[in-house]
Formats: C-alpha cells, structure tokens, sequence
C-alpha cells in the first residue's frame, strides 16, 4: 500500500473534465485507488469524487493498493500536479 499527499495544481482542480480524467487513468492500473479529502475517503467514483468539491491548490491523499500500485500513483501525482498524463504502451 502506497500512501501519497499531493497538491492539486490543475485548473478547476476535479470538476466534471478532471475528474472523468482521473478516473480514465486510474482504472488503467491493476489496484485499489481512493482519494482521502478533508478526511472524507472515496474510492475512484466519479460522483463521488466530484462531491468531494476538491479546488485547484487543495491538498490530498492518494492510496493505492495492488500490482500497479507505484505506476498509478507516480501517474495520478503527474495528473494532478501538472494536468498531463501518458499511458506505457507495455
């Protein structure tokens, strides 16, 4: 298990756009992934994660847990941070 804190540094931080990114990428890897938000936990749901009303320059968490735990959070962290994101054609 992989615990990660993050500044959320992309426009609008996770509204409808963002969010639907997040989770295109976060079900690209073999593992659990939840967002701890003002001490609310959410598993990677789109209405749920939009709920969580997460602003640009918020600070989360993201857990993972699996086989691609390391992969998924190095990618989430470069989403959120820099709103870019590329998938390893392996």
């Amino acid at each position: 298990m992989i615990l990660s804190q993050i500044i959320v540094n992309i426009p609008r931080g996770l509204q409808a756009r963002n969010t639907c990114r997040l989770y295109v990428i976060a079900s690209s890897f073999e593992c659990n992934i939840h967002i701890i938000y003002k001490g609310i936990t959410c598993e990677m749901d789109l209405m749920d994660i939009m709920n969580l009303n997460v602003l640009e320059r918020d600070e989360l968490t993201l857990v993972a847990n699996g086989k691609d735990e390391k992969d998924a959070i190095s990618t989430l962290k470069k989403f959120l941070s820099e709103g870019k994101f590329s998938f390893n054609n392996n």
